[in-house]
């Protein structure tokens, strides 16, 4: 490789470094942001579905999220300040680097698919238990998994994880109505419709005690929590993959580059000794 070769090297390595810093500084700026205005987060977003686990899911989510965005930002800046030195050592320190997160990445994925099953039944298990031991039916409840069951209720138009018979397996939802009845399904289940006319009716249509498909949601939110959980994973194996694939090209690039420094000291050096 020539020594005029090089600047060029070093221009598309650069470049490609330029989306990866961008990527790791905008995953730390949202996932800050979540940290901080968290409520206005997700009644602004969709962010709300996927919280019906427990909140510590999302802030687990988040801390992951900035970790990850400042390791890329690093990597970015230590990829850039290591072409720009031209050092072959610092080359060889990031290709080591590059090679080591490409392996990650391809684990993180190989065990994502592996354990895709388990996870879903995990997922499964977490929401039917804190239907039974948290949510209160409350429609204000201020208690934040049943404040967004709720809400997944009326976003996703059903009720219910795996049926509507849910609720009757939960232990902090006092179910007893104003007439000594018993609601077989709280009120963020009821149509919009159904829910002006609860008092109107003298009881009797009461979508709380006989939820049927012309006053409540019947459909369970199982299938469409998971299909949520699709759209969001696309995007993040997207994403995943176009970085893993800048990254592999700037591999590739920094060991041309490192060689070509080398071969070109060596030239330098064989050159010198010829003169002396």
């Amino acid at each position: 490789m020539l020594q005029e070769n090089i600047p060029c090297l070093k221009c598309l390595i650069i470049i490609l470094n330029i989306p990866v810093i961008a990527i790791g500084a905008v995953a730390i700026g949202l996932g800050i942001w979540v940290l901080v205005e968290e409520p206005d987060v997700l009644e602004l977003s969709s962010l709300r579905e996927l919280t019906v686990m427990d909140q510590s899911y999302l802030l687990t989510s988040v801390y992951l999220v900035i970790t990850a965005g400042a390791a890329i930002l690093v990597f970015g800046i230590v990829g850039m300040v290591a072409t720009n030195a031209q050092s072959a050592c610092c080359l060889g320190f990031y290709a080591g680097m590059l090679s080591l997160i490409l392996c990650v990445e391809v684990a993180g994925c190989t065990l994502g698919v592996v354990f895709k099953s388990s996870s879903d039944q995990h997922l499964d298990e977490a929401i039917y238990r804190n239907i039974k031991t948290e949510y209160d039916g409350s429609p204000e409840s201020q208690n934040y998994f049943s404040k967004h069951i709720n809400a997944v209720h009326a976003t996703l138009s059903c009720c219910g994880y795996m049926n509507v018979s849910d609720f009757q397996q939960s232990l902090t939802w006092n179910r007893t109505l104003g007439d000594g009845s018993s609601a077989q399904v709280p009120l963020s289940c009821c149509l919009p419709q159904s829910n002006s006319s609860i008092q109107s009716t003298g009881g009797k249509m009461d979508c709380r005690k006989t939820p049927d498909v012309t006053n409540s949601y019947t459909d369970p939110c199982m299938p469409k929590v998971r299909e949520l959980f699709r759209k969001y994973e696309i995007i993040v194996i997207a994403c995943t993959a176009t970085l893993a694939f800048c990254q592999l090209l700037m591999l590739v690039l920094v060991l041309i580059l490192m060689c070509s420094i080398v071969q070109d000291e060596t030239q330098y050096d064989f050159k010198q000794n010829m003169y002396t």
